[in-house]
């Protein structure tokens, strides 16, 4: 039976106070890092750094049959906020933090109340979607029978004193292209290959994807910049586009249509280069991992803090370690804690009080 774990909670204050302070972007979390390492060394637990990262590895309880893995985020946002450019925690991430150190703190003073090996992954560059890559290739972790993560949600998705056993993250795609053509006076436009036309054509190819599904998904160009004088065709452009997905068949689906795209356009003078492909993968739903996590919701908050998954347009980096095979099994909890206006809105506020809900487990994994 899912037993609750009791937890220090002026120490969760202090963790997420000084972690806020420290706030620092993808794979810059140096002092991040050396705070984490810092509490890691207090508590006795021992860690691996990343050798040419940011970030580390927890490990408690080690050489058992079965390995629980537990992920936090560590990085933050750069955004412009009472009139100046800061350094924010505006996606709650010095909370994840804050209560993954106090599930440490916990099982390293019970370490006879760990079903198996602990592995706590304190994870850079979340924000980017490419953390989670870089913590697999490095080696470090090995395979998960199972890996829990977590995350603060909006009010309007999930209510205070609530929680939700899978956060149903959609799959996200970054695309980063470079659009060539040939330059010419803007007198004589026909001499040249002008790549906002090039543009503005693929900008309509992209509108005009259609999938076979009810599920919600997008193609939305958010970057262009092209030319530098106003009499001159431009002969070089550099846009992105945003790709998501409900699930990550459809993902693949998306993705071969704007392929398609990009290489109907790609004719004559005018070339579309990818320069760079970010995935995040959509979540990987485990009946058995969501039922445990379901069960632990309930005996901290009761039967009414339990709800259903509530469809979401976000996307996280946590679904690459079950995606690409590193977890057998994993959920990520959706945490309700009055959260408003929004994620990744600068000033945003949530109740802390509500964020007390721990992952504990006397019954196994």
């Amino acid at each position: 039976m899912i037993q609750p774990i009791t937890v220090n909670d002026q120490q969760i204050y202090t963790d997420f106070d000084q972690l806020g302070a420290r706030a620092e972007v993808a794979f810059q979390e140096v002092r991040t890092t050396a705070y984490l390492a810092q509490r890691l060394d207090e508590l006795g637990v021992s860690y691996q750094r990343f050798p040419q990262m940011t970030g580390l590895i927890a490990t408690l309880n080690p050489g058992q049959p079965v390995t629980i893995g537990l992920r936090t985020d560590i990085d933050a946002l750069k955004q412009v906020y009472q009139g100046k450019t800061q350094v924010l925690h505006s996606c709650g991430h010095n909370a994840h933090m804050a209560i993954v150190l106090a599930v440490v703190t916990y099982f390293a003073a019970h370490p006879d109340d760990l079903p198996g090996t602990l592995k706590v992954i304190f994870q850079p560059a979340e924000e980017t979607v490419t953390g989670a890559e870089k913590v697999i290739q490095s080696g470090l972790l090995g395979p998960l029978d199972v890996l829990y993560g977590l995350h603060v949600c909006p009010d309007s998705e999930v209510g205070d004193h609530q929680a939700e056993a899978i956060l149903p993250d959609i799959a996200t795609r970054t695309y980063w292209v470079t659009i060539t053509g040939k330059t010419a006076h803007a007198g004589r436009p026909w001499l040249g290959a002008n790549v906002i036309d090039a543009f503005s054509t693929l900008n309509e190819r992209f509108k005009q994807i259609q999938l076979a599904t009810d599920s919600p998904y997008s193609v939305t160009t958010t970057m262009f910049q092209a030319g530098e004088s106003s009499n001159i065709v431009p002969d070089k452009g550099t846009f992105a586009v945003d790709l998501r997905a409900r699930t990550n068949d459809l993902m693949d689906q998306l993705q071969d249509q704007a392929f398609q795209a990009i290489r109907a356009v790609s004719t004559g003078d005018i070339q579309v280069t990818l320069d760079g492909n970010d995935l995040s993968p959509a979540a990987i739903p485990d009946d058995q991992a969501i039922a445990t996590m379901g069960q632990a919701i309930t005996a901290v908050l009761g039967a009414d803090g339990l709800v259903a998954p509530v469809p979401t347009q976000g996307g996280d980096d946590f679904h690459f370690y079950a995606y690409d095979g590193l977890a057998k099994r994993s959920t990520m909890l959706g945490l309700g804690c009055g959260l408003t206006p929004g994620l990744h809105v600068p000033g945003m506020t949530f109740d802390p009080d509500y964020t007390g809900l721990s992952l504990g487990s006397k019954s196994g994994n």
